[in-house]
């Protein structure tokens, strides 16, 4: 069965409100770009786009500046892709826009993504060695 959010050119149709582009900077680093509004209508799609899209790919910036509404779906489908970027051994930076912030602030106060606010900022972050996108806690 053929998988709908593989890539073959650069830009990939609307999904329920959300715009999905893959592409690359250089030959080793994935440029996934998500526009639009991302609830809980198409939040599965994100994950699974940029699983889909991945490839090889070390190296991934998640571009989401152009976000218009980001729900708390949103929010876990971000989760989601730090896992499977995670899971992949894959360098991850999350380009954030207001929207993003926005929902941040209240999902994840401690700062546990990979956030960087400029372009050049997610090129040296992914260029950087991996560190793990997923942390331990230690319970009582």
């Amino acid at each position: 069965m053929s998988n709908p959010f593989r890539a073959t050119r650069d830009t990939l149709p609307c999904r329920r409100g959300a715009h999905f582009e893959a592409g690359q900077i250089g030959p080793s680093i994935a440029l996934h770009s998500i526009t639009g509004e991302i609830d809980a209508a198409n939040a599965t799609a994100v994950s699974q786009f940029v699983e889909a899209n991945l490839g090889g790919a070390g190296r991934l910036i998640l571009d989401l500046r152009g976000l218009t509404f980001c729900g708390t779906h949103g929010f876990s489908a971000i989760h989601r892709v730090n896992v499977i970027s995670s899971r992949q051994a894959t360098s991850l930076a999350i380009l954030a826009g207001d929207e993003v912030d926005r929902i941040l602030r209240i999902c994840d106060p401690g700062g546990g993504l990979p956030v960087v606010r400029t372009l050049e900022a997610a090129i040296s972050a992914v260029a950087s060695p991996a560190s793990p996108h997923l942390r331990l806690v230690a319970g009582d």
